[in-house]
């Protein structure tokens, strides 16, 4: 194991000695991508055993606990308990048994997902790595809660202190660093002098003007991929997308397929030979008529299996591995994918958002992002902050052991703030214009905001009551900036029509006290999000 660099030293120092204290202590750990973040992890464990402190470590993916769990247990020659929804039966019951024997001396360190915040565990440091991840928030079904809220809620019962790690913070997290409410240590480098990636920008309205057909692959990522598998190296290829074509547009009335009952287009996946629903996984026959009666119908957009055909055209001779939702749905499948991808039995990952999830990868010199522009349109006061994640992390998966990598982003918008932010690694630039519009536009970290969401069989039923509770929110509480009731974006999930309201308030309690018993009428299911 390596000397720790100077910024590793300093940031396990200050933590070291936060670790003694007592009361609430919480630190934000900001480093770039490959900067060791860790390592740091690793050694404040270690002092953390030494003081006998039980330590809660908490990853965003399953497929990231084996690899993460290693590490840990070979730097700290011991056993750690694992605790996430993929383990068997057995190997619940045998966690759990552990550590409801509260004497247990074997059961020091806990290592899961966002589930193991509420295993019967009082630990004394609670490290969650990559604490922007969105998987740390329960959406559904219930109990909905954001791990970090848990984390600062066990820290202020138990005496802990709370780690947060991220390349790219969320936007609470950097604000309460900045307030003073986490200490703030930054990593600025990657050890041993490795530099941050080189990115370039593939613009394809240029690329489409030269090519004679609609290829994904931009001449320049081609080249690089070509280049990388004669170098003996590997690649990660970022395609957002499920399935083969992403629209099916008939050719009489010029409107897509959408599922009948959603309101989504129906996307066409050419490996199960059917057009499928991602809301409701419900499937169609491809000659599925339109509603105008038209039987013809021509395919458009790309997805990740188009992106995988042509992978397979353009480098007959590499061995490609696909992860998305499709192939990995059998138990325990992501990790042997990983793992042969780890182990080099194969050279090119082509993966949704999985592959841009912590992963630490030898061999990886050049990562590329088809499509970058997907999710940068989405109408979600966060949908900027994720977009610039996802690319900032997806593009730290190269060389982080490797010089002269690279990072080859595609995209029809290079002017894109978010973008050029990504491109130059630049967080603080990111951060200080994401927050500016936050705070005029009163929204998180400046509020805190909750959404109450109605959905119903009966349209109109559904509105008169949104409606209705809207109005009767507005009367409790002055202090309450009431939005809607609206349409989500999909406004139609298994034929069920839903309704959103959306609340802010300087504070949460007075959001709690406002939907506290909040009635509608029968026939209309009510579902309460804070933090939304």
């Amino acid at each position: 194991m390596p000397p720790l660099t100077p910024e590793q030293q300093n940031a396990l120092e200050q933590l070291t000695a936060m670790l003694g204290g007592s009361g609430f202590r919480g630190a934000l750990l900001h480093g770039v991508t490959g900067s060791g973040k860790t390592r740091v992890y690793l050694e404040l464990v270690r002092k953390a055993l030494d003081l006998n402190f039980k330590t809660l470590i908490l990853v965003p993916e399953i497929n990231l606990t084996p690899q993460t769990q290693k590490r840990f247990e070979d730097f700290l020659e011991c056993k750690i308990s694992i605790l996430h929804s993929a383990l068997g039966a057995k190997e619940k019951r045998k966690t759990w048994t552990a550590l409801l024997n509260y004497l247990n001396p074997d059961t020091p360190i806990l290592m899961g997902t966002r589930s193991a915040i509420l295993a019967p565990f009082e630990p004394q440091l609670i490290i969650i790595d990559e604490e922007h991840d969105s998987s740390y928030k329960q959406q559904d079904p219930a109990p909905r809660y954001n791990v970090r809220e848990m984390a600062f809620h066990i820290a202020h019962k138990y005496g802990a202190l709370v780690v947060l790690g991220s390349a790219t913070p969320s936007m609470e997290s950097y604000e309460n660093a900045r307030n003073g409410n986490l200490k703030l240590l930054e990593m600025k480098s990657r050890p041993g002098g490795l530099p941050l990636p080189k990115v370039i920008i593939a613009d394809m309205k240029e690329e489409r003007k030269k090519q004679d057909k609609d290829l994904m692959l931009s001449p320049v990522l081609r080249d690089a991929l070509s280049q990388t598998l004669s170098d003996g190296n590997q690649a990660i290829i970022l395609m957002n997308r499920r399935g083969y074509s992403t629209n099916r547009i008939c050719e009489a009335c010029g409107k897509p397929l959408q599922c009948t009952d959603c309101n989504v287009v129906l996307v066409f996946h050419k490996q199960q030979g059917k057009l499928v629903c991602h809301y409701c996984g419900k499937r169609f026959a491809i000659d599925t008529h339109c509603e105008c009666g038209s039987k013809n119908f021509a395919f458009f957009g790309s997805g990740i299996e188009k992106a995988e055909e042509e992978l397979k055209e353009w480098l007959p001779d590499a061995k490609i591995q696909r992860l998305d939702s499709d192939t990995t749905s059998g138990l325990g499948t992501t990790e042997k994918l990983l793992q042969k991808f780890r182990d080099r039995e194969c050279n090119i990952l082509l993966g949704t958002q999985m592959v841009a999830k912590g992963h630490d990868f030898p061999g990886v010199s050049l990562v590329g992002v088809l499509c970058a522009d997907i999710g940068s349109g989405i109408p979600d006061f966060r949908a900027s902050e994720r977009y610039f994640q996802l690319l900032t992390q997806v593009a730290g998966r190269a060389g982080r052991f490797l010089e002269n990598s690279k990072v080859i982003i595609q995209t029809f918008c290079p002017e894109n703030p978010i973008m050029q932010f990504a491109i130059k690694h630049d967080y603080l630039g990111f951060s200080k214009m994401e927050l500016t519009e936050r705070q005029e536009a009163h929204y998180p970290p400046f509020c805190k905001i909750a959404q109450i969401r109605l959905q119903g069989r009966d349209k109109k039923k559904l509105e008169i009551a949104a409606n209705m509770l809207a109005k009767k929110l507005s009367t409790l509480n002055s202090q309450l900036l009431i939005l809607g009731p609206a349409e989500p974006f999909i406004s139609r999930v298994q034929k069920f029509y839903r309704q959103v309201i959306t609340i802010k308030a300087a504070r949460a309690a007075d959001i709690r006290n406002s939907i506290k018993g909040a009635k509608v009428a029968k026939g209309v299911e009510i579902r309460m999000d804070m933090d939304c």
